[in-house]
């Protein structure tokens, strides 16, 4: 008679759907998937103005795996206050910057300062960082990915610092949060 086998229960592999509004959401999305290396399937989107529950649902109903291993997150730049609404309105964990994501890039280095800033006038406090000189939507340099990397719990702490109600504010250390967590269980 044989030795009766017990095998380990499977944990399903968590699943993070983020919805992204541009390029840059989408690029530091991909960075971060390449740097944290988790058996974390990570689906990054990018749907521009059109994010609506409808579309989520579906981007939701294409993942594999249970309903309880997905989570979704809303990477959205917070400037436009049809878009915050929306957004609001939606299933899922907003990440939100105001103005732009280029606060929450600013966050790895200094905390913003309170002042109302346009997103073009946030990218020009981000060129005046070092290695930052040259930054343009979209696209990161090798440098520029580092760094964020390098200092991504500096930026965590700079944001929770501050208020949500803040001109400029970044909800994007939650997304960094759950993957730290994620990390730490692996």
């Amino acid at each position: 008679m044989g030795r009766e086998r017990k095998s380990k229960l499977k944990r399903m592999r968590p699943q993070f759907l983020v919805l992204c509004e541009g390029d840059t959401e989408i690029t530091y999305v991909n960075m971060l998937r390449q740097n944290y290396r988790l058996p974390i399937k990570i689906v990054a989107r990018k749907v521009g103005c059109r994010v609506s529950q409808r579309l989520i649902d579906r981007y939701r109903k294409d993942m594999t795996g249970s309903v309880d291993a997905k989570t979704t997150f809303l990477m959205f730049d917070g400037d436009k206050p049809e878009i915050v609404d929306t957004i609001l309105s939606c299933k899922g964990v907003s990440l939100m910057s105001k103005p732009c994501i280029e606060v929450w890039f600013f966050a790895h280095f200094r905390v913003p300062p309170e002042t109302s800033v346009s997103s073009a006038e946030c990218v020009k406090q981000l060129n005046g960082i070092k290695n930052w000189e040259t930054y343009q939507k979209g696209s990161l340099s090798s440098t520029q990915e580092k760094q964020l990397w390098t200092n991504r719990k500096t930026a965590v702490h700079n944001m929770k610092s501050k208020s949500p109600e803040s001109n400029q504010f970044s909800s994007v250390y939650q997304f960094i949060q759950k993957l730290e967590e994620a990390s730490e269980q692996q």
